[in-house]
């Protein structure tokens, strides 16, 4: 049998998918902002001279990059509610879950950036007279973060893409929103499938704007 699309059931429900993907784009955005705050902060621990705060980042790193994110998303507002009584909003959740686990990701990135950088360029800044400090955040981390960009942007369309895994606490994103769509007109495949070409849209579009920012950079390799 062969299935006849009717897009048209698409264009009807549109504003269905517009705010999903409005939900979505600010979860990834929110997400991605606090992960990178936070993944630099476990990658200086774990470049630290202190040796508790090392272990802490390797633990850290280990836990939170070893459960399956649906897992954790589950296990964030429903589990924690059960056991602590702290009760989640579900965006809140979502944002929580992909936070902890993409900031242990981001840090290795940033970690393995920050490494790449050349030891003559700390004994340079320190010949300025440049404290450690002032050397990390002046000399060492512009050069790491030009390192890590593409990293960081394929993290980025990971997150957008693990997005639609908060559809099953409820949040109104844009996967869920096609699942609501599909499910009043029934015609389920072409919501899904339109959705699928929003979310290839989306990563192309990261993709390209990474692309202008790394020749601006003049990073090599583009």
């Amino acid at each position: 049998m062969r299935y006849d699309f009717h897009f048209e059931a698409v264009f009807q429900q549109w504003q269905w998918l517009v705010r999903g993907l409005g939900m979505t784009l600010y979860i990834s955005t929110v997400s991605m902002a606090l992960a990178l705050g936070l993944g630099l902060a476990i990658a200086l621990c774990s470049l630290s001279r202190i040796g508790p705060l090392r272990v802490a980042a390797h633990v850290y790193v280990q836990v939170f990059r070893g459960i399956p994110l649906l897992v954790f998303v589950i296990w964030m507002y429903y589990g924690v509610s059960m056991v602590v009584g702290i009760n989640f909003n579900p965006i809140t959740a979502g944002i929580l879950c992909f936070t902890l686990q993409y900031g242990s990701w981001l840090s290795e990135i940033y970690r393995s950036g920050i490494q790449a950088v050349g030891r003559g360029q700390w004994e340079a800044a320190a010949s300025l007279g440049l404290s450690e400090p002032q050397a990390f955040v002046s000399v060492v981390l512009p050069q790491a973060i030009r390192i890590v960009l593409p990293g960081i942007a394929n993290m980025f369309v990971g997150m957008i893409k693990d997005s639609s895994l908060v559809s099953v606490i409820g949040v109104f994103e844009l996967m869920r929103q096609a699942q609501l769509a599909a499910s009043l007109t029934f015609r389920p495949f072409e919501f899904y499938t339109v959705t699928a070409a929003v979310y290839i849209l989306l990563t192309f579009l990261i993709a390209r704007a990474l692309l202008v920012v790394e020749r601006r950079l003049h990073i090599p390799g583009t």
